[in-house]
């Protein structure tokens, strides 16, 4: 992600760099006012255009990041879901099998009183 965020810095960078350097060698040209609006009219108009294409890649470039985390928490949600699911099953059964396990040895132990006659 910081990969993305430094292009999209040097993007904008360039843009604004060449945009001011633009601006510069109007202004400095040895032009009448009404070439020197026009000039910079169409390159505020090119520019703008830019920043709107930009916008709108970034627009999508955040939705379908938005979207991909969404998905990838809600899989990773379900999947902690179910192992915890797991681990109470395990619980449960070990429990169970702890119990017969006692159950039996208090029958061992009956039987064996029983036996000795104590």
């Amino acid at each position: 992600m910081s990969r993305e965020n430094s292009s999209n810095g040097v993007l904008v960078g360039a843009i604004v760099g060449g945009a001011i350097g633009a601006i510069s060698a109007l202004l400095f040209a040895p032009k009448a006012g009404a070439d020197l609006r026009e000039d910079l009219s169409s390159k505020f108009r090119s520019i703008s255009e830019k920043t709107k294409d930009i916008a709108t890649a970034v627009g999508q470039n955040t939705k379908e990041f938005a979207t991909t985390v969404g998905q990838n928490t809600k899989d990773l949600a379900t999947n902690i879901k179910q192992e915890a699911g797991d681990l109470v099953d395990h619980a449960k059964q070990s429990n169970q099998n702890i119990m017969d396990s006692i159950s039996s040895a208090k029958e061992d132990v009956k039987e064996e009183l029983a036996t000795t006659g104590r």
